[in-house]
C-alpha cells in the first residue's frame, strides 16, 4: 500500500523556513519582510558571536532566544488578525530603527 511522503502535501517554504503565501496580502507581506530582517540581523550576530576568540555564552543564548522569537511570529502570523498585526508591526518597526540606527 502507497504512503504518501508527509512533506508531499506540505506547503512549500521560503529559505526561511516560512511557508510560501504568509504573506499574501500587503500588510502581512510587510511584516514577514521586516520580521525576516530582524532574524537575519539576530542571525549574523550569533555567527559573529561565535567566531570571536571568546564568546559570551550569555549574548549567545539571548541572541538565540531572539531570533527563535523571530521565528515563532513568522509561524503564528497566518492566524494574526487586526490590532495584534499592528502591534507586531510596530514591534518590528521599533526593532528594525534600534539594530539599523535609523
Amino acid at each position: 500500500m502507497y504512503e504518501p511522503d508527509p512533506l508531499e502535501h506540505s506547503p512549500a517554504r521560503t529559505d526561511s523556513g516560512v511557508p510560501d503565501g504568509i504573506g499574501g496580502d500587503d500588510a502581512r507581506g510587510r511584516i514577514v519582510e521586516k520580521i525576516e530582517q530582524v532574524a537575519a540581523w539576530y542571525a549574523e550576530q550569533i555567527r559573529a558571536e561565535r567566531r570571536r576568540p571568546a564568546p559570551t555564552p550569555d549574548r549567545v543564548a539571548r541572541l538565540l532566544a531572539e531570533r527563535a522569537a523571530c521565528v515563532d511570529a513568522l509561524r503564528d502570523l497566518p492566524e494574526t488578525t487586526g490590532e495584534e498585526l499592528g502591534r507586531i508591526e510596530a514591534d518590528y518597526d521599533a526593532r528594525l530603527s534600534e539594530i539599523t540606527g535609523a
